[in-house]
């Protein structure tokens, strides 16, 4: 045990001096695998510092586990690499972006299988619960982002969605693709003007747009760049973290987490892309409630699971990093609460701190609370 945080300790160290993904090229904004932009996501960990962290920290052919994995940036980074890979995610809109990006189709098969399911879409009869379903909205109502004939195929495209119930890898990803695709300023966008990440109230036109041609672009541009020789497929599981059992999922070499910063609420930033996961609005009042970002705001005790759940999927002698801001405007620190409950299960190696104050919003002005990233560095207690 002393050998393995003396070894960790070593390699956090030479982390934190070096800051590789601080640097070029690792610093440009499009850093990074074409499928890390499958679909937008509010609060996605940077391509660049996942591909450190898996480089570093997972052994070459060892096993990745993020319990809090949205759409799975550092999973997809470790099979880039070669490792095998598991995210989970309880919300489902990330965790099916997750599971497309994880075991990606060919492109050919990818498109004779969009086409297929277009098949099955064109012959979906609407009923008045499908209809009415689109007067939902936060920002704006689902109707009004989109021209009425882009809207009917779109309820139609989101009946067939949730009427199945498993998904091969090819019409996963075609879904995916369409879950990109139904906000967003530019031309790819099936609503009218709004915004790639949180759907802004829409502005402009009303003009028709085409669900199929538009999810066949983004399949045809999501898989045009090859995947490396070495890419190692991995597993997306959509579920809470809590009812993850070692049975099924085996042991890990290394788990990576971030759990979401103070201020923070992922439910509504991504509302029209849940909508069409079949969330309603006593989901977003009621179904939240049993998300982490809605519990920490009264304690954060509910990450006592996280850790206990960490120590019990990791080998021997296993590392866990956490990923977390610090800081709120009532001098909650979120990092040091987590760090204390972990105590229980885990030996403490090492902290990085960085500042994140200057750091790109994407044109979202509000982006939580967090002024410093943290990443905390432990080995599993014998």
């Amino acid at each position: 045990m002393i050998n393995k945080e003396k070894s960790l300790f070593e390699a956090a160290a030479r982390f934190h001096q070096d800051m590789p993904f601080q640097k070029e090229p690792f610093l440009k904004r499009n850093w990074g695998h074409g499928l890390h932009s499958l679909c937008s996501y509010q609060g996605k960990l940077k391509p660049a510092m996942a591909h450190w962290l898996v480089k570093e920290f997972v052994p070459e052919g060892g096993r990745l586990l993020d319990l809090l994995g949205g759409v799975g940036t550092l999973p997809f980074e470790a099979a880039l690499q070669g490792r095998e890979a598991v995210s989970n995610d309880k919300s489902p809109f990330p965790a099916k972006i997750a599971a497309a990006k994880l075991a990606p189709p060919p492109l050919d098969e990818a498109l004779r299988t969009w086409q297929s399911l277009w098949l099955e879409i064109e012959k979906v009869e609407l009923a008045t619960s499908d209809i009415t379903a689109a007067n939902f909205g936060l920002n704006g109502k689902v109707h009004e982002y989109y021209h009425p004939e882009t809207l009917k195929e779109i309820l139609k495209a989101r009946r067939l969605f949730l009427n199945k119930t498993n998904f091969n890898k090819a019409e996963n990803f075609a879904w995916a693709s369409l879950l990109h695709v139904l906000h967003g300023n530019r031309p790819y966008a099936l609503s009218r003007t709004s915004h790639p990440i949180t759907p802004f109230s829409p502005t402009g036109d009303f003009v028709y747009k085409s669900v199929y041609e538009k999810v066949k672009d983004k399949i045809t541009l999501a898989l045009k760049k090859p995947l490396p020789d070495n890419f190692t497929p991995g597993i997306g599981l959509h579920g809470d973290f809590r009812a993850l059992d070692a049975s099924s999922t085996g042991l890990f070499d290394t788990i990576i987490t971030s759990p979401p910063f103070l201020g923070m609420r992922f439910d509504r930033p991504n509302w029209l892309r849940l909508w069409f996961c079949g969330w309603n609005e006593t989901d977003f009042h009621e179904t939240s409630l049993g998300f982490l970002e809605r519990q920490q705001a009264n304690s954060s005790e509910c990450y006592a699971d996280l850790v206990d759940k960490a120590a019990e999927l990791l080998k021997p002698s296993g590392v866990l990093i956490i990923h977390i801001g610090s800081g709120d405007e009532k001098g909650r620190r979120l990092d040091v609460d987590i760090a204390n409950l972990a105590l229980s299960k885990f030996n403490l190696v090492y902290e990085i701190k960085e500042d994140v104050r200057r750091a790109e919003k994407h044109g979202i002005k509000d982006k939580g609370m967090t002024k410093y990233n943290h990443l905390l560095f432990y080995v599993k207690a014998s």
